[in-house]
């Protein structure tokens, strides 16, 4: 087993308010706004060049579209039929390598495709997009696809609608865990040296005598004022990107195409599936996914047009509706309903704006533009290519750098390809995950379902996590009873993942949200006490923190007109 990855002494509260502090006083050649995957990335690349870089983010890492993902590391198949050739091949590219840097986070998947006498799509034309698919990847495949048919199509997927079904093509992309995608690159770029901090805001540009010479910002969670110099700045703040635009730049162009994405989370008892099914949505055509994660599956996505409030994006009636007529259409005889759905979750796409394209032809690819002087944006993009986004993005620093302030990297080439995400230092993975079954068996009798979530949240920064499981009474307990998360991750959430609000665990370091009927309600008044005494938190500030929680169950659960969120549990 390979050895632990040299965190810094702790990633917690403490070290937040040092890296706030350093914000404040320490010059940076390049300081990037925003804490999602673009952000991330490009902060742990430029870290690993050498650059002093620091990354700041309104709320939490990850809590905005990077967390709200379809869980998927693709080529995107369906951007074939745009003949987006270069952005399927890089896919596919960064595809593996994401694979070989991060194994216990993005994994192999068998996937589906069913064809119907009534598709659009012929059979040969599928098997053609499919060959094209596999030879886009060259020698980056990770399995060739194949054609089913007859009976043996109808056991792969015995619960898909019989009639009209022709064949089903099988192809191989990959999973993830999105949140922790983000967070390995954040903790990374904090061993290369990055300074770092969730809960600090953007406010405007400094300037002085005209030349802008760093961001002004908040700490969300003190109020105190900061003034950030930077030799350069990055835009990567996503879905908000032109808002923070308008701000510095007065410039009333929109560059940016927001359209958003509705998920469905249902136990797996209710649909019975082995691989992620992809099928053409009934209303529309477009494709969407039924994706197993754990004893659940993922239902989505939608893909509309959106224009409200960025901060509250909300599933709507018309969103589920469209999910659920169409995956009862293939799944006759499932019968899904409301009361299926455990949860949900919407995002914001940042897409490049392209003007009248319908939202699912709208391009994936991504833009970078300079202005004003210094600052650069970046917007567009997906999940599977943030880091040749983060790479080109830090070259086109680089030549800012060396031309307008004569600051060299001490190591110009980009790494981020050939050296492992934090918790990534597995050379075989499927022999790692049997090793540290049997440890936590033996040491913790932890069943295999724990144990699988264990090691392929952690990696092996699971030398790091295990103390905390073995220590105290419960740290080794779950959480809540039919879910693998146990109290001692919240330990080590606050130690070692600048974990600072109740929401950051309960939504993000673990999926306790997502994956419980009732969004965790039940022990949200326990964790919040602990994390009360860890951070100091005053009873005024546990009862703020409750009610911010409480409200974000009223934005999962909004579509269903409920009026029985527990208040109680934030008394």
């Amino acid at each position: 087993m390979n050895s632990s990855p040299s965190l810094p002494l702790e990633f917690s509260a403490a070290s937040r308010e040092k890296y706030v502090r350093d914000l404040g006083h320490l010059p940076l050649d390049i300081l990037v706004v925003g804490g999602g995957i673009t952000g991330a990335g490009i902060v742990r690349d430029a870290a690993l060049r050498g650059y002093r870089v620091g990354l700041i983010e309104k709320a939490d890492f990850a809590s905005g579209t990077s967390s709200k993902s379809s869980k998927l590391i693709h080529g995107g198949l369906r951007y074939l039929k745009n003949l987006e050739f270069s952005l399927v091949h890089e896919a596919l590219g960064e595809r593996k390598t994401l694979l070989e840097i991060a194994p216990h986070l993005v994994h192999p998947l068998k996937c589906l495709l069913p064809v119907y006498e009534s598709d659009t799509d012929p059979s040969w034309m599928v098997h053609l997009g499919l060959l094209m698919y596999d030879m886009l990847s060259f020698s980056k495949s990770i399995g060739s696809h194949q054609m089913i048919e007859g009976e043996a199509a109808e056991s792969v997927a015995p619960l898909l609608r019989k009639e009209g079904l022709k064949q089903i093509a099988q192809y191989y992309d990959c999973g993830a865990d999105d949140f922790r995608l983000v967070m390995a690159n954040v903790q990374s770029a904090a061993q290369a040296g990055a300074v770092v901090a969730n809960y600090v805001r953007a406010e405007d540009l400094w300037r002085e005598k005209g030349t802008v010479v760093g961001v002004k910002a908040t700490d969300a969670l003190t109020g105190a004022r900061l003034d950030i110099r930077s030799h350069t700045v990055v835009n990567a703040a996503g879905p908000w990107s032109d808002q923070l635009r308008k701000i510095w730049e007065e410039e009333e162009i929109p560059r940016l195409r927001t359209t958003k994405g509705v998920h469905l989370i249902l136990s797996r008892d209710r649909l019975k599936i082995l691989h992620p099914i992809v099928l053409p949505a009934v209303s529309d055509q477009r494709p969407v996914f039924a994706i197993p994660w754990r004893r659940f599956v993922v239902l989505g996505t939608t893909d509309t047009e959106y224009t409200g409030d960025l901060d509250r994006v909300c599933p709507e009636r018309d969103d589920i509706d469209y999910l659920l007529d169409t995956f009862n259409h293939y799944f006759p005889t499932v019968r899904l309903t409301d009361s299926d759905i455990v949860s949900t979750f919407a995002g914001l796409r940042p897409l490049v704006d392209e003007g009248g394209k319908t939202e699912s032809r709208v391009t994936r690819e991504y833009e970078i533009f300079e202005g004003p002087e210094a600052v650069f944006s970046i917007v567009g993009g997906k999940l599977t290519t943030y880091r040749t986004m983060a790479l080109e993005m830090v070259d086109r620093l680089r030549k800012k750098l060396e031309s307008s302030f004569s600051v060299k990297a001490a190591e110009p080439r980009c790494r981020t390809g050939e050296q492992p995400l934090y918790g990534g230092e597995i050379e075989d993975f499927e022999q790692f995950r049997e090793t540290w079954f049997e440890r936590l068996r033996q040491e913790l009798d932890l069943d295999e379902e724990v144990a699988t979530h264990l090691a392929e949240t952690y990696g092996n920064a699971l030398d790091i996590v295990v103390p905390f499981l073995a220590a105290g009474p419960d740290g080794s307990e779950k959480i809540l009873p039919d879910l693998p998360f146990l109290w001692g991750e919240l330990d080590y959430a606050l130690a070692r993942e600048m974990t600072v609000g109740l929401d950051d665990f309960v939504i993000r370091r673990t999926h306790l949200f997502s994956l419980d009927r009732e969004q965790g309600q039940s022990i949200i008044g326990e964790v919040a006490d602990r994390m009360a005494l860890a951070l100091g938190w005053s009873a005024e500030e546990v009862k703020r923190q409750k009610s911010r929680y409480l409200a974000k169950i009223e934005v999962v659960q909004g579509f269903r007109g409920l009026g029985r969120i527990n208040r109680s549990s934030a008394s």
